[in-house]
């Protein structure tokens, strides 16, 4: 589990000899870097004749604590199998750090506002940890966004929570088109609203995991 973070300029971690996980349409192969240099970077690969000239993908170095990835594309593809793949050479990463809480799908919904207007909006709770929460609603919030979010959970009292936009994209098809997709950390998190919460994560996962 993650939360996304800050985005850097690119550091030693392209030099030839490291290795790193490339993500391709979704899947993680493990490669190392052959060459860098100034407008493009060159890494091994398994395959033959994919991906092809042009295919996004992303480069991934993991840590302890989470991982830098790095957005590119796929300059000359393997001509013949583990020939190896030339890409552009990326000009900043995005840090992501693990996350040190569980998160739960819920059916639950909430309402929101950004913490400085008056309006809120409801918003479903799509999943849920003492240290954030995804979240689909029709409310416009940018990144790094302080938002307030109400959240009342079965059997617990209602508490108002501060949270701090980390990421936003667009809703699953399931709803409105208008809608997004925004994950949220929280802040400062009250120790009861925190009890709370991970009392409700650990119901769920009995629920989840019943032989657990």
């Amino acid at each position: 589990m993650t939360s996304a973070g800050e985005k850097h300029s690119v550091n030693d971690e392209l030099y030839v000899g490291n290795r790193c996980m490339l993500r391709v349409a979704g899947e993680h192969f493990l490669v190392g870097i052959l060459e860098v240099q100034k407008a493009h970077i060159r890494v091994t690969f398994p395959g033959r004749e994919y991906p092809i000239e042009g295919l996004q993908v992303t480069v991934e170095f993991h840590d302890e604590l989470g991982f830098n990835s790095y957005r590119t594309h796929v300059v000359r593809g393997p001509e013949t199998a583990g020939g190896g793949l030339i890409l552009a050479r990326p000009v900043e990463s995005r840090r992501t750090q693990y996350r040190d809480s569980c998160r739960v799908p819920t059916d639950l919904t909430v309402q929101v506002k950004d913490q400085v207007h008056v309006r809120r909006y409801d918003a479903a709770l799509v999943n849920l940890s003492a240290g954030g929460a995804l979240i689909v609603t029709p409310a416009q919030f940018d990144f790094s966004t302080t938002v307030e979010m109400q959240l009342s959970l079965p059997g617990e009292p209602r508490y108002t929570l501060i949270g701090q936009v980390v990421h936003a994209t667009g809703a699953p098809t399931r709803y409105n088109i208008t809608d997004k997709t925004y994950g949220v950390r929280f802040v400062s998190l009250e120790p009861d609203a925190a009890r709370s919460i991970t009392r409700y994560v650990w119901a769920r996962l009995r629920e989840i995991f019943p032989s657990a």
